[in-house]
């Protein structure tokens, strides 16, 4: 349980809008949650005062799409083709899993949790490659962390079925898989494949079916690369992005880099949110996710870091490219706007994943997942704008703290002050 404690004299982001409130303390629960806010000064109590006065308290960072278990194979296959890299069963990535004892793959995944949580991240979903197993490991090294995942685990092997189903379109899922796909949603948070190429068009409203009846998460990667609509097209006639929402009706799309604008309306029109990772594709070489033009499209969309082989699961580096990329595709340094940015982060993600009712946003209710920005860093100071210096200029190292659930996460414990503000 936590200590009740309050956060005074902080620039505070608050409510879902991410309004910049000067001079405000936040008020913590002994449950973990956020029981007031207000301006300072606080009210008069026993209750300890820190003092957060040089800070600007944000809400903790919910990444929306990661891969975490390669971060032992970081710049494994830079420069190469992502095919080469990426791709089942042959691709460098998976054949170094294939071959890596769990316990070096565990303790580089613990790593990798402490640099997430290092970097503001309170909630992960992470696509998670073994089955079952695959999932089970990560939770086991994520269940002493103060870091939540929503792991979504895949088949084990791959292809799900016979290449003469997938090439003609026609066939079902055995009960065996099913089965497999039951258990994967029960020891995580749901189910993910890599595409919609993975499966018949019956196979993919089987697994919706199976995926819904047990209440979990569903997720895949749409319209990634050319070879994804193409080989959708060659199979069933349509593009991948179709056949996502003639037949799964995911909880939301991943990367749609290819996608066209045609089809991110149809995407919007059916309510499906899409999770975009612009470092990762820049750097193998695929493009850069047109994220602006789902949000014109009114498309709900999040921020991910995806593989951590070639990007760090930092959401705050991931933002800061992503704004600067897309302002120069567009010739305009007006959109996205620094909030809309941070929201990629915070608010939309919670709401895509169906916690925005406790995460997201600095509310009352809601859980002290915060973090705390030193605005008096060489870096950061002096701050005229604190929505824009976290997504233009802010990095992880000026972070002073990070509280998961009202406790202290990350960072060093603040000044007391003494009896009251």
């Amino acid at each position: 349980m936590a200590v009740e404690f309050v956060l005074t004299g902080a620039t505070i982001l608050r409510g879902p809008d991410l309004t910049a409130s000067q001079e405000s303390w936040i008020k913590v629960g002994e449950d973990g949650c956020i029981s007031a806010l207000g301006n300072t000064p606080s009210e008069n109590s026993n209750v300890l005062h820190f003092d957060a006065s040089s800070m600007i308290i944000c809400p903790a960072f919910l990444n929306a799409h990661t891969h975490v278990i390669d971060g032992f194979l970081k710049e494994t296959g830079f420069g190469l083709p992502y095919w080469d890299v990426f791709m089942p069963p042959d691709g460098l990535r998976h054949q170094a899993l294939s071959l890596t004892p769990d316990e070096v793959v565990k303790e580089q995944l613990g790593q990798t949790l402490d640099q997430m949580i290092a970097c503001g991240t309170s909630l992960f979903v992470d696509f998670r490659e073994g089955g079952r197993p695959g999932v089970k490991l990560l939770e086991e090294v994520a269940a002493d962390r103060p870091i939540q995942p929503l792991t979504l685990g895949r088949f084990a092997s791959y292809p799900p079925q016979p290449a003469t189903a997938l090439a003609s379109n026609r066939g079902v899922l055995t009960e065996d898989a099913l089965a497999e796909v039951s258990g994967i949603v029960e020891e995580g948070a749901g189910f993910s494949l890599i595409s919609a190429n993975d499966l018949t068009d019956e196979a993919l409203a089987q697994v919706a079916t199976q995926v819904r009846s047990l209440d979990g998460l569903l997720a895949l990667h749409v319209a990634e690369s050319p070879p994804y609509r193409e080989t959708s097209i060659e199979r069933t006639g349509q593009s991948d992005v179709h056949r996502v929402v003639d037949h799964l009706q995911p909880d939301f799309a991943v990367h749609l880099t290819f996608a066209t604008p045609e089809e991110m309306q149809r995407l919007a029109e059916a309510g499906i949110p899409g999770v975009c990772c612009p470092r990762n594709h820049a750097v193998i070489g695929l493009g850069i996710p047109r994220f602006d033009l789902m949000l014109e499209a009114g498309m709900n969309v999040a921020i991910g870091t995806d593989n951590v082989i070639l990007a760090s699961p930092d959401p705050l580096a991931e933002i800061q490219f992503a704004s600067r990329v897309i302002r120069a595709l567009r010739a305009d340094p007006s959109f996205p706007t620094a909030s809309e940015m941070l929201k990629m982060i915070t608010m939309n993600p919670a709401r895509i994943l169906g916690v925005d009712h406790e995460r997201g946003s600095i509310e009352v209710g809601k859980r002290a997942d915060l973090v705390l920005i030193d605005a008096t860093t060489g870096n950061l100071a002096p701050v005229s704008d604190a929505v824009a210096a976290l997504v233009n200029r802010a990095t992880a190292a000026d972070i002073r703290a990070v509280f998961n659930n009202g406790a202290l996460a990350h960072g060093d414990p603040l000044d007391v002050i003494p009896h009251k503000v």
